[in-house]
C-alpha cells in the first residue's frame, strides 16, 4: 500500500512526512488488503491570516469499494492529521463490516391455521 503526501502552503516541517506515514499506517494497518492507495493532501487554506485554517484532505482507493474522501480542518497541522487517522480507521471499520455482512434471507411465512 502506498501513502502519498502532498504539502500546499505548508512548510512541511522535519518529520512531518514519517509523522503522517505512521499515524497512517497504524490508523490503517489491519485494513491493507482493502486499500489500493491513500493520499494525504495537507494544506494551509487561510494563508496567513488565521484561525482553523490547516486542513488534511484524505482519499483512499479501497478495492470492491467505494472511495473514502474527506477533509478535516484544524489549528495546526498535526492536530489535523491526528484527527483524519481516527475518522479514516472508523469509516474504514464500517465499511469493511457492511461488505462482509451475509446477505439476509428472508424466512418463510409459514401458513396460518385456517
Amino acid at each position: 500500500m502506498r501513502i502519498d503526501l502532498h504539502c500546499d502552503g505548508v512548510e512541511a516541517p522535519p518529520g512531518l512526512r514519517d509523522y503522517v506515514a505512521r499515524r497512517m499506517r497504524f490508523a490503517i494497518g489491519r485494513f491493507r488488503d482493502h486499500i489500493q492507495w491513500a493520499r494525504v493532501k495537507v494544506a494551509d487554506v487561510n494563508g496567513p491570516k488565521g484561525g482553523a485554517d490547516k486542513r488534511c484532505v484524505v482519499q483512499l482507493r479501497l478495492r470492491n469499494l467505494p472511495d473514502v474522501v474527506f477533509a478535516i480542518n484544524q489549528f495546526e497541522v498535526r492536530a489535523a492529521v491526528d484527527e483524519a487517522a481516527d475518522r479514516v480507521a472508523r469509516v474504514l471499520a464500517q465499511r469493511v463490516r457492511r461488505n462482509q455482512r451475509p446477505a439476509r434471507v428472508a424466512a418463510p411465512i409459514a401458513a396460518l391455521p385456517a
